[in-house]
């Protein structure tokens, strides 16, 4: 799991939500002078209690109309509603925005700009009416470097999905571009029939395809190595690979499997050929056993609830 947990909420948090609020409900039970009520001044360091009356603070100014900032290791402020909203704030500016937030530390740590805890309820809602805009949008700003660890969104979904999309019919539910897209795992698709792929092959059984077009050398041969990502629970020995030619006829082509590589011979000098392999995946579990397979299983049946859920709820 990652360590990014948030902390804005927690067990002492909540005691101590409780105990502010049993001494704010004591101390307007018992008024003193040291108070200060409707209309008179907010007093520092004391409970102040307007009754039912709302405060305002307004301000025809190009700076901030109200600030609060704490030195110590506290928060600045604290919200808190038993009915309605904890923090409510918006802007009718186009180009700014309802809540700012920043981290100003010059280090990197698991802090953020903002912290929200859902606890049985969301962490963050958003959405728009522009069809133009996005509900969320997520841009990391770093130039430097291709190797970094980050990146513009992380999701973890513990043993939920981590990302569940939908859009309507004839709308793609996912649009990545790039020039390359990197995917460990086996558990990749569940098309609209309820099929299972693994790239191009199903999921449902231990069987995985791999096909490739490969160019001959100067001996019209070419060795293809059986290993690599997303090869490395495969097992090729007992295979019956298929070459065909693509570049012209090659009467005396011919594929056999040598230890962990393909070999081809008997091909053109410098032509191209296709071959198609059926590899065993060993993480399947045979005769019973309970390996990853029964986790594969699993985690499809995981992703059907999730993409259910999302049906139901969109009105699918």
């Amino acid at each position: 799991m990652s360590d990014k947990t948030n902390p804005a909420f927690d067990r002492r948090a909540a005691i101590r939500v409780g105990a502010i609020g049993a001494a704010a409900t004591a101390a307007v039970a018992a008024a003193s002078s040291a108070e200060a009520a409707a209309g008179q001044a907010v007093l520092q360091g004391r409970v102040n209690y307007p009754g039912a009356t709302d405060t305002s603070i307004i301000a025809p100014t190009a700076g901030i109309a109200f600030t609060v900032k704490n030195t110590g290791a506290g928060a600045a402020g604290y919200f808190f509603a038993s009915n309605g909203n904890g923090f409510a704030g918006g802007t009718s500016a186009a180009n700014k925005f309802g809540l700012s937030t920043a981290n100003t530390s010059t280090v990197a740590g698991t802090g953020a700009a903002m912290g929200a805890v859902g606890v049985n309820n969301s962490g963050v809602l958003a959405n728009t009416k522009n069809m133009d805009r996005f509900a969320v949008e997520a841009v990391n700003l770093s130039s430097v470097g291709a190797n970094g660890e980050g990146g513009g969104l992380y999701a973890e979904g513990g043993e939920a999905p981590a990302v569940v999309g939908i859009s309507n019919l004839g709308v793609p539910a996912a649009i990545m571009i790039g020039d390359e897209f990197y995917v460990e795992g086996h558990e990749l698709v569940i098309s609209l029939s309820g099929n299972l792929y693994y790239g191009t092959t199903s999921i449902t059984g231990p069987e995985v395809n791999v096909q490739q077009t490969v160019t001959l050398n100067g001996s019209g041969s070419a060795t293809v190595a059986l290993v690599g990502p997303g090869l490395e629970d495969l097992e090729f020995s007992n295979a019956a690979p298929v070459v065909s030619p693509n570049s012209g006829p090659m009467p005396n082509l011919w594929v056999r499997v040598d230890g962990d590589n393909l070999v081809i011979s008997g091909g053109t000098a410098g032509g191209t050929v296709s071959y198609r392999i059926s590899g065993y995946r060993t993480d399947w579990g045979l005769g019973g056993q309970a390996t990853k397979g029964a986790r594969s299983r699993a985690a499809l049946d995981s992703a059907r609830s999730a993409a259910k859920a999302a049906k139901e709820r969109s009105g699918r």
